[in-house]
């Protein structure tokens, strides 16, 4: 199989499951592969570039360990020359005043994913403050999603196995919302139709009584325990322009209906195009 520094840790776990071993070899923060819910939760986001970053290793030699495993690969210029241990530290003020905290390592001592609370968090986040997330290792792929979404971080790692990642919003980026609105909008169907089209094969639930962030994390937990080939029908006060993203991410399509201003209708089924 040929990779590059942006193949995910998953296409390669998909090829050759003694990747695993490997890779937990390079770094001790990478054992957490052996678990099968975090592995599920971290290697369909993190990219062999992100993971050198972790494991403190070059791209190059990240690369080499996978070699006898069937893996062959190129090298530019510019993955050659990066640097292993990038400051991505940004120059911004943290006063404790404006820190919002959010300790995800119980979740990921569950096996629980963080990543819809994380965003959740983000969509709630008032002018002025910081976001700041307690974690175990350093996580590239929220960083580069916040980062999309007119973020800078700050990383501190003050022991082994503690990071604190500081989030600030520098830039108001409207064009992923407008982005997941449009591909809403492109999608078959008319809304009505649609919910009739289940039937019975509905599942509802009201989340306008709710406090943010708890509508955007109840529908990602609802959404686990739907059955195949079932709807969701979703009673909200707004489009929820923090949840959407996610919802493409996982493979899910949504049409939304709005009743009046603080009464929207949501569809969420999987997509099976």
């Amino acid at each position: 199989m040929e990779i590059t520094s942006r193949t995910k840790i998953s296409k390669l776990i998909e090829f050759n499951a003694d990747v695993i071993d490997v890779i937990a070899s390079i770094n001790s923060n990478f054992k957490k592969l052996k678990n099968p819910v975090l592995r599920k939760l971290l290697a369909a986001r993190v990219t062999i570039e992100n993971a050198s970053k972790i494991g403190g290793v070059s791209i190059e030699e990240f690369l080499k360990k996978l070699e006898p495993l069937g893996f062959t690969y190129q090298i530019d210029k510019e993955e050659n020359s990066q640097l292993i241990n990038e400051d991505m530290n940004e120059n911004f003020e943290i006063k404790n005043e404006t820190i919002v905290d959010l300790d995800v390592r119980p979740d990921l001592a569950q096996g629980n994913d963080p990543f819809g609370k994380i965003m959740a968090a983000v969509a709630i986040l008032k002018e002025g403050q910081i976001l700041k997330i307690t974690n175990t290792f350093e996580p590239f792929p929220i960083i580069n999603v916040l980062k999309q979404k007119g973020f800078i971080s700050r990383v501190e790692n003050p022991s082994n196995s503690l990071y604190y990642i500081y989030f600030k919003k520098v830039s108001i980026d409207t064009s992923s919302q407008k982005d997941e609105m449009a591909y809403s909008e492109s999608l078959k169907g008319n809304f009505d139709e649609v919910y009739e089209s289940f039937g019975n094969h509905t599942v509802e639930m009201d989340v306008r009584d709710l406090e943010m962030p708890q509508p955007m994390v109840q529908i990602l937990e609802k959404l686990k325990d739907i059955p195949e080939g079932n709807c969701l029908f979703v009673h909200h006060k707004k489009v929820p322009q923090f949840l959407l993203p996610q919802l493409k991410e996982r493979g899910y399509v949504y049409l939304t209906k709005e009743i009046d201003e603080d009464n929207v209708k949501m569809l969420i089924y999987k997509d099976k195009r």
